[in-house]
């Protein structure tokens, strides 16, 4: 038992020491993008820059003691990392909900004034045209 509780407590303390701080993450999402720019086109280019530029401004990290939840919510698209043992694992990437909206809101509004400037006032053919 004893043994037991020893081996808990040096597992505890390990993990305590190896939970990565900020700076290392932003260390490793600079250097994943870094690696990703390699082989995407000058536009595309840019935008990881942008990224790694806003990721220095604005990561969400939630210390846990024994590891870290860090969040970087970037142009709509969130990823979520978690970072144990010094290392970094990708969680989840999702586009926001908010982005979708902002999406559909958008497609609704032109969609709206592509049908007023055809001089059509239905409000069926409005609702028609925009669900597709």
């Amino acid at each position: 038992m004893f043994k037991l509780i020893v081996l808990a407590m040096l597992s505890f303390i390990v993990l305590y020491i190896t939970n990565p701080t900020q700076e290392e993450f932003l260390n490793f999402y600079n250097q994943k993008i870094n690696e990703s720019k390699k082989e995407e086109t000058l536009s595309k280019r840019v935008l990881l820059e942008s990224k790694k530029i806003f990721a220095q401004l604005k990561v969400e990290r939630k210390d846990r003691y024994i590891y870290s939840v860090y969040t970087v919510d970037f142009a709509g698209e969130r990823e979520v990392y978690i970072g144990v043992f010094k290392t970094f694992i990708l969680k989840e990437k999702v586009k926001s909900a908010e982005y979708g909206a902002i999406k559909t809101y958008n497609k609704i509004i032109h969609t709206a004034g592509t049908i007023l400037e055809k001089g059509s006032y239905k409000v069926e053919e409005l609702v028609e045209n925009t669900s597709k």
